[in-house]
């Protein structure tokens, strides 16, 4: 058995332990949704952290570890949360209870990347003050019932600034079925807090909307700003500044110092999205997982389980 200390389990995971202790009658619900995601093919592909543990001890996880994430320590005591994870029908428990895995085998990780690639929306406009618990509500709330074919979202990711680690409004959607990916991106159209939205009336302002492309779009367009060194923004700016600076004037038009739009770069560059972010992604779920051994977990939950 691999030495989880040597991970660094996730104390930087660790933030103080809260008074809080979730007594909803739901209580057992909650906490198989919450474990079953961090096993989920949708969590374990792009969780380093719990990815390696699984590895390396065959698929089984400390309990202990997994209650130490962030959404887990309102889930107490622990022999409440071991009766409730024992009538998931996704995972199995150890003989002493100390251990836990998925029942089903991870299908062959690059057919998951693939797919998670493929099903995913890539959305932009959210308020920036949105928490994680928000976002799921609005999908769970206004979008989901809608969806054609599984009525659920397999995970949610939120992106963050590098160097700030604040929200700045965008999220990484991965729903369960292509079609209703597809469905999503060019069927609905979506408004943060109103949900779908008709947009035939003349009065509707569709600037509320959100903005939306595919995953695979998305990825494709950074590519290629990384591939020629220069991203949209610069390329719309640098087009202005030959149609509208001529003489080498200090000033462009509307009065803005060259120095500003300098610095505006930086700054656009600062925002460049991380994909394959972790939500405080064990959350996700979508934060993004530095270049160090510490691990964050996933902001993320799959409503999956409660589909």
């Amino acid at each position: 058995m691999v030495n989880i200390a040597t991970l660094q389990p996730f104390e930087k995971r660790q933030k103080t332990m809260t008074d809080f202790v979730y007594q909803e009658e739901d209580f057992d619900d909650k906490v198989r949704t919450q474990v079953e995601f961090y096993f989920s093919d949708s969590n374990l592909q792009t969780d380093k952290f719990l990815w390696n543990v699984y590895q390396a001890n065959d698929g089984w996880v400390d309990l202990k570890t997994i209650l130490t994430f962030t959404r887990m320590k309102q889930y107490r005591p622990e022999t409440k949360v071991i009766e409730a994870l024992k009538n998931s029908d996704k995972l199995v428990l150890s003989a002493n209870e100390e251990m836990i895995k998925r029942k089903d085998p991870l299908p062959d990780l690059d057919e998951l990347k693939s797919r998670r690639k493929k099903n995913t929306v890539h959305i932009e406009g959210f308020p920036k003050d949105l928490t994680q618990e928000q976002i799921e509500e609005f999908f769970d709330t206004k979008i989901v019932s809608q969806l054609p074919q599984e009525k659920t979202v397999c995970s949610i990711r939120r992106m963050k600034n590098r160097v700030s680690r604040e929200f700045f409004g965008v999220a990484d959607v991965e729903f369960k079925t292509l079609e209703d990916a597809e469905f999503f991106l060019n069927k609905l159209d979506v408004a943060y807090p109103a949900g779908i939205v008709d947009t035939s009336e003349e009065s509707f302002d569709k600037k509320s909307l959100l903005k939306k492309m595919s995953l695979l779009t998305f990825q494709e367009m950074r590519e290629s700003r990384k591939r020629f060194g220069v991203n949209e923004v610069t390329k719309r700016r640098n087009s202005f500044n030959s149609n509208n600076n001529r003489g080498g004037k200090k000033f462009k038009k509307g009065g803005k110092p060259r120095s500003d739009s300098i610095k505006e770069d930086k700054e656009t560059k600062e925002q460049e999205l991380t994909e394959e972010s972790k939500p405080e992604t064990t959350e996700t779920n979508a934060e993004t997982v530095p270049k160090t051994t510490e691990a964050k977990e996933p902001e993320s939950i799959t409503t999956e389980a409660s589909a």
